[in-house]
């Protein structure tokens, strides 16, 4: 994976087209991410753009004429969009290791576990960039499905949602779960995933977060938080990721200082709050 940390704008030219397949994203979209771990999972050679999605390049468009990302450009010119498009395909176009689950029951089990949780996903667009809108049903559809989660890592005895390695179901949950975490540090707390109450859910993200293909991807809440509370107001910061940023105006790449491993933000941010 290659990328220099900036979110190309109107005016910004295309670049060059490496042979490489090139995925079009934002750094903080949870739909790009799945594509992204897919291909880290897959150890692809790929580009990764990302596109400020306030002030969109034209070229964009002839890639997605909806102009949304993630969109992998899979030959000079050449497109498919969506990310449940994209990460059939990318599972079907490079076959190790395979991902999917074996069987069409399998298979149709992890849709249903996917199904079940857009309604959290749902909240949580609500509780962080909506929260007005937010309301008592918001909250308990939001539990109820990570509570359906839990039970279902519980009732399959494995590690991982797809055994004892991650899968496809795992790479498509994950990008949310990510980001859950970060809602109570916008003030959400009646979002929070705490111990006391989702001790399955926690120790599966710590395995998760173990995982080489998110490892090199993942944010920590605090990325996360700060970008809610920009696009709140208005002025979503793109440049506010752990790894590297883009300075325009002195046209170089910035690598901020290393904050605190994942792995402690995950246990910081699910104690139960005291008392």
């Amino acid at each position: 994976m290659e990328y220099d940390g900036r979110h190309l704008q109107k005016g910004d030219p295309l670049p060059p087209f490496s042979g490489k397949p090139r995925l079009f994203s934002m750094r903080f979209c949870p739909y790009a991410e799945r594509c992204v771990l897919m291909l880290n999972a897959k150890k692809v050679e790929y580009d990764l753009v990302f596109i400020d999605l306030s002030n969109k390049p034209e070229w964009i468009f002839t890639f997605n004429p909806k102009g949304s990302v993630p969109i992998l450009e899979y030959e000079e010119g050449k497109a498919i969009f969506e990310s449940s498009i994209i990460t059939s395909y990318i599972d079907e176009t490079y076959p190790y290791p395979a991902l999917q689950a074996v069987g069409s029951l399998k298979r149709a089990q992890d849709k249903v576990v996917v199904e079940l949780l857009s309604t959290a996903q749902a909240a949580y667009y609500i509780a962080a960039f909506n929260a007005q809108a937010i309301k008592p049903e918001t909250v308990l559809s939001y539990h109820r499905s990570l509570e359906i989660l839990q039970k279902d890592i519980a009732g399959r005895g494995t590690t991982y949602l797809a055994g004892d390695k991650p899968g496809y179901i795992d790479y498509i949950v994950w990008p949310f779960l990510e980001r859950y975490i970060a809602l109570h540090l916008v003030g959400r707390h009646e979002f929070a995933i705490t111990e006391d109450k989702y001790d399955i859910l926690i120790k599966y993200m710590h395995a998760m977060k173990k995982d080489p293909a998110i490892q090199s991807y993942s944010l920590e809440p605090e990325n996360h938080a700060k970008y809610i509370e920009s696009r709140v107001k208005g002025k979503p910061d793109y440049s506010i990721d752990s790894t590297n940023s883009f300075d325009r105006k002195n046209n170089k790449i910035i690598k901020p200082k290393k904050v605190d491993s994942y792995q402690e933000s995950i246990e910081m941010h699910t104690k139960k709050p005291s008392m």
